[in-house]
């Protein structure tokens, strides 16, 4: 009778605790348990990723516009200059004979020029007797004719000498330039960043086929910017003013802030691939203790919104699908009194965080946002039990936390 009383005991306990659970069931109260964030402002800021180069604003690559060897160096790495100093002298030598040169035939076109003019006087003295012998009939027309001719090219050659001189004057002028270009002056203020070729060496000017050999090159290192490359598909998004993030490789612990000064109008075709990107441009503010360079990579967030605050709720909430029609609808899930409610939303700018809706829902209202498993499953009109999420989890979820777990099955 003992195991009887027991076996009897064991089964009335069981009674007590699934009978409250088995009428609520039959009532239709269950709830499923859910975590809610409620809707309010955050600043959103959507960014585009971006890489590059870090250069000086204001870059100066001198090379030669004459041949010639180096003749001296008056400045060395890391000098620096002012606007119009005397930085590198060529052998002058080749371009002071040019000029000596075509000094000498100056002087014979004003020799020629002074022959003709006597040539000139003495056609027209001839030509006034000339005139007066026709009178008197003691010459012919035809002589008359002779001597006019005469008078008629001797001012042309006049003419031409003088054209002569004119055209000596002017590949005297340009020998004069060629030998000025000897002397290589800066074109800006700045530091001397790099100085490749030494005094021997034969500076080469550039041309369409050929890169000529770089003399030296001047920066302005009061100032630095971020070359960006911005993949086509993100340059529409890109305007002038927009704030970026930029992390230099050398420097990956202090991010620098800057703003879009310049966006290229044309292309780039990516090296090794079919890819085209636009260069962006931007202008950053840098401590000077820092110690960056031209050349250095660099990578960005260009950010696309104002940073200002607006109505949004966790990118994870949103929910979006493709009706019959091909229409996409974007919706959410609202505790409204223990029941879950579909909610249509028009969306806005997004980040990885928080996603702006323009309608749909308001300030205060509890939006469903997981587990991820349960966000799927649910239906309008379902009875929930919501819990508040923390601010804590909501982080850890961002950076693959249990929430991105959930989504990720």
């Amino acid at each position: 009778m003992k195991p009887n009383k027991k076996w009897i005991a064991a089964g009335a306990v069981l009674a007590l605790v699934a009978l409250p659970l088995l009428v609520k069931s039959m009532r239709g109260e269950s709830r499923t348990e859910v975590e809610v964030v409620l809707a309010a402002e955050q600043e959103i800021r959507p960014s585009i990723l971006a890489s590059g180069l870090l250069a000086y604003l204001e870059e100066v690559n001198l090379t030669s516009e004459v041949v010639a060897k180096v003749r001296e160096i008056l400045v060395e790495e890391g000098d620096e200059v002012e606007r119009g100093q005397l930085l590198l002298r060529l052998d002058p030598e080749t371009y002071r004979n040019a000029i000596d040169r075509e000094e000498a035939s100056r002087r014979q076109s004003l020799i020629s020029i002074e022959r003709q003019r006597l040539n000139l006087t003495l056609a027209e003295t001839r030509l006034r007797r000339g005139e007066e012998l026709l009178a008197r009939q003691m010459i012919g027309q035809s002589d008359f004719d002779d001597l006019r001719n005469a008078r008629d090219l001797a001012r042309v050659e006049l003419q031409s000498s003088e054209e002569a001189l004119r055209r000596a004057d002017a590949i005297l002028g340009e020998a004069r330039e060629q030998l000025a270009k000897t002397d290589i002056r800066a074109p800006i203020s700045g530091t001397i960043v790099d100085l490749p070729i030494k005094v021997g060496e034969t500076a080469i000017p550039s041309t369409n086929a050929l890169a000529g050999a770089s003399l030296m090159k001047i920066a302005d290192t009061s100032a630095i910017q971020a070359n960006l490359r911005v993949d086509e598909a993100d340059i529409a998004r890109v305007r002038l003013g927009q704030q970026a993030e930029v992390v230099a490789a050398a420097q990956q612990d202090v991010p620098l802030v800057g703003k879009v000064a310049r966006i290229a109008l044309a292309p780039s075709i990516e090296p090794g691939s079919q890819g085209r990107a636009y260069q962006v441009e931007v202008l950053l503010d840098v401590p000077d203790d820092l110690g960056l360079r031209s050349g250095m990579s660099a990578r960005a967030d260009i950010f696309l919104g104002d940073g200002g605050k607006t109505l949004a709720v966790p990118v994870e909430a949103v929910v979006t699908e493709e009706n019959e029609d091909g229409k996409v609808e974007r919706y959410v899930w609202v505790d409204r009194d223990g029941v879950a409610r579909k909610a249509t939303v028009e969306v806005g700018l997004s980040d990885d965080r928080w996603e702006a809706v323009t309608s749909g829902v308001a300030a205060g209202d509890k939006v469903i946002v997981g587990p991820a498993k349960t966000l799927r499953l649910l239906a309008d009109g379902a009875r929930i039990e919501s819990k508040l999420r923390e601010e804590g989890k909501a982080r850890g979820a961002e950076s693959g936390g249990d929430e991105a777990g959930d989504a990720a099955e």
